[in-house]
């Protein structure tokens, strides 16, 4: 994501930038004219993301047993939630499948965002340049700096 994003506001230590960004996206969900059709998008689009995080808990203990856990959970909690969710994803896929596929759309625009910012690493200069100059302008007006990173001992 955009630099910008994780930066801090210095007063407050409040990530400003991210809930800025936050505000204009549920902003820009409110021109729905339906507010059914917007709960449809986001929980399924919530249900399907959680869902597959959840995934990771068993994958991981499968593949990577010796990995340190400062949690552990019991196996069957996870298993039951990824049933949950596979239930909560998959019968509006049945009952409502043009909701389902919009919802699926909004998960997928974050596709080219993450192309251009993340795995994109070879950029031209002058997208660099003008990435950095919107960058400082932004820290300036809300007066932010990146947070500070934990060394790793």
């Amino acid at each position: 994501m955009p630099e910008i994003l994780s930066m801090i506001q210095i007063n407050h230590l409040t990530p400003m930038p991210a809930v800025i960004a936050m505000c204009l996206l549920s902003i820009c969900y409110l021109f729905t004219n339906n507010i059914y059709d917007l709960i449809n998008y986001v929980g399924f689009a919530t249900w399907l993301a959680i869902g597959l995080a959840v995934v990771c808990v068993p994958y991981l203990r499968w593949k990577q047993p010796d990995l340190p856990r400062p949690i552990k959970v019991n196996l069957i909690w996870p298993y039951i939630y990824i049933l949950g969710s596979i239930f909560i994803t998959v019968v509006p896929m049945i009952a409502d499948p043009v909701s389902t596929l919009k919802g699926t759309g909004m998960i997928l625009s974050g596709v080219p965002v993450y192309a251009i910012f993340i795995w994109w690493e070879k950029k031209p200069d002058f997208m660099l340049k003008m990435s950095g100059k919107l960058t400082e302008f932004l820290q300036r007006l809300m007066v932010v700096i990146p947070s500070e990173k934990k060394d790793k001992v």
